[in-house]
């Protein structure tokens, strides 16, 4: 019982540092974005260096397993998590600054992520847990109040971020749900958005690329080809399937502090008092549910049942 008890404590600690090395590459991940916006790189380039590098790499890898990518789950999860997440966000990218970014998609992806796990994977939670969410929440109604009343030109990227949040969300959700292994889970990701919108851009959208330094390009193809689709995504799935959907998103939460203060002197931004209550806010109530535990079920079992679709059994 105690050598069960002592691995499980072992597998918790491995779960936490895979999940510490995602925020720091996600940390990463929105200030190279924002340069990638800020360099006049559109949207939809950034979109195709991601996945047209990562596909690249993985090659091999998609060839292999090339019968598995329109099987229900993983259509799905690669659709969430990889094509729909990296629209939304990098839209966001280009109507926001990284200080907006830093706040609402590691601060809102815990709420999110809680109140999902508590849906789809019939988990209660603590009484602290509700409360670390309450806090994060509190957080991010600051920035949107702020968003509302003063600064409206950034209001459309702000609900993009929320959108990227909640595509995020539902994939990690999915994820601890249907218990995929991390290299499977990432390589759906890029395999399935790869074949989604790569045809799309190289046909039909306009490309600029070209006016763009390589310098830049280099740097947002390692980053967000390798680093954050291919790395951080296998850290990311290990840390789901150690620590739980709603401890992962609860070390996100300490992302917003760190990189609105790194936006200062790398792009010039402002962080206005709101941005500044609302990242104190989400690190706080970010702190609160790490420290909390999950209670027994409760009365939602139900209703998490009835989410649990596409149930078909592992490929």
């Amino acid at each position: 019982m105690l050598d069960q008890e002592a691995h499980e404590r072992a597998r918790k600690g491995k779960g936490i540092w895979f999940g510490l090395a995602a925020v720091a590459i996600w940390t990463g991940f929105i200030l190279v974005s924002r340069a990638g916006a800020l360099s006049g790189m559109e949207m939809t380039e950034v979109v195709a260096v991601r996945f047209g590098t990562a596909s690249i790499i993985l090659l091999p890898y998609i060839w292999k397993y090339r019968k598995q990518w329109f099987q229900p789950r993983i259509f799905v999860l690669g659709s969430i998590g990889g094509l729909a997440y990296a629209l939304a966000v990098y839209a966001g990218f280009e109507r926001a600054p990284a200080s907006h970014a830093a706040l609402l998609l590691p601060g809102l992806m815990p709420v999110v992520i809680a109140i999902l796990a508590g849906l789809v994977l019939q988990e209660s939670r603590s009484v602290g847990m509700w409360a670390g969410v309450a806090v994060s929440t509190l957080g991010i109604l600051v920035l949107v109040f702020e968003s509302l009343v003063v600064g409206r030109e950034y209001l459309i990227g702000d609900m993009l971020f929320v959108l990227a949040c909640l595509c995020w969300g539902s994939y990690t959700v999915l994820l601890r749900c249907w218990k995929l292994q991390p290299w499977s889970a990432t390589v759906s990701v890029v395999a399935v958005s790869s074949i989604l919108y790569l045809p799309v851009y190289l046909f039909w959208l306009p490309k600029g690329i070209m006016v763009v330094s390589w310098q830049t390009v280099a740097v947002q193809a390692i980053y967000q080809g390798i680093l954050a689709t291919i790395v951080q995504m296998v850290l990311y799935v290990r840390a789901v399937q150690s620590i739980g959907a709603t401890r992962m998103g609860a070390l996100m939460a300490l992302i917003p502090v760190s990189t609105g203060l790194l936006a200062v002197p790398l792009f010039g931004e402002a962080i206005s008092l709101g941005a500044m209550l609302g990242m104190t806010l989400g690190g706080l109530g970010a702190m609160v549910m790490i420290v909390s535990g999950c209670s027994k079920p409760g009365w939602y079992y139900r209703l998490g049942r009835r989410l649990r679709f596409l149930s078909l059994p592992e490929s």
